[in-house]
């Protein structure tokens, strides 16, 4: 890809939501390091294409896989995480990318 996917900058969408759930919590969000599978997660994205030029973007990224993993964990099923996204096919591929991501081996689903 080499460019900033469209993700990247969904990701600030994300991290505004989570930022509404106290201004505490996304201080200290914000001050930590990546776990080793929140690592995994993020190092799968950016092999891929994604530029997370910062600790937010890529913590909100971070939000989005564990999202995926809690719907997967709920029972629903891949493809409708991952397809029929209303930006059409550019989304599904991005979002497809994070379903992948997440579920990687050693990463946030695992």
């Amino acid at each position: 890809m080499g460019k900033k996917s469209r993700l990247a900058s969904g990701f600030a969408l994300v991290a505004a939501a989570a930022a509404t759930m106290g201004a505490t919590a996304g201080v200290a969000a914000a001050e930590r390091a990546l776990t080793g599978q929140e690592q995994v997660f993020v190092t799968y994205l950016e092999e891929h294409g994604d530029i997370l030029v910062d600790l937010d973007q890529k913590l909100a990224a971070v939000d989005l896989g564990k999202a995926y993993c809690s719907a997967l964990a709920a029972g629903v099923p891949r493809d409708q995480l991952s397809t029929r996204l209303p930006g059409g096919a550019g989304e599904d591929a991005e979002a497809a990318l994070v379903l992948e991501a997440a579920t990687a081996s050693g990463s946030l689903c695992g």
